[in-house]
């Protein structure tokens, strides 16, 4: 059972589940690309030098070339995968991090607002930066690089306005 279904209250059901947005995964793919390319040309050039110390000029190019495609493409990809924005029908979640995470979850009952902005390419390729405030302790959330931002703030509000209603039940019927 992966996250967040391990992390759901009973009866909780998720509305979105989602991670930034995919452009944040196009960097590390070039990179991936740019530098395994690079490497192996690099590597293929000094294997056809008739010089005696080539060996260690291989192995230090392809230490060099594995350590450029983990710093500028592996970690970046994992750190977007592992970046999870979780609205359910009783709370938000935000968790990021493989090795070291980082959490924060805010009851629906505690969203006092929620904005977006977005600049024109955001626009044009649907996504956008998140702030909900909260009235409780932790504060804000803020959400970087949603996805459909616009219909995830729709979401978050029908979702709200269903939580209270719900909330506002409860409360008449005892």
């Amino acid at each position: 059972m992966g996250y967040p279904d391990d992390q759901l209250a009973r009866g909780e059901v998720v509305k979105l589940h989602t991670h930034p947005h995919w452009k944040e995964g196009v960097a590390p793919i070039l990179w991936f690309v740019v530098f395994l390319a690079i490497g192996a040309i690099a590597i293929t050039y000094t294997t056809q030098l008739d010089w005696d110390g080539k060996i260690w000029l291989v192995l230090a190019e392809v230490v060099i070339t594995l350590a450029l495609l983990v710093w500028l493409s592996v970690i970046p990809w994992i750190r977007w995968r592992s970046t999870h924005y979780v609205i359910t029908d009783q709370r938000i979640m935000w968790r990021e991090g493989l090795v070291t995470r980082e959490s924060r979850h805010i009851p629906l009952a505690r969203v006092n607002t929620v904005s977006y902005t977005q600049n024109v390419w955001e626009r044009i390729f649907g996504f956008g930066d998140m702030n909900i405030d909260s009235a409780s302790d932790d504060g804000e959330i803020n959400l970087v690089d949603v996805p459909r931002v616009d219909k995830t703030k729709a979401l978050l509000y029908q979702l709200a306005e269903d939580d209270r209603a719900r909330r506002a039940g409860e409360g008449d019927g005892a």
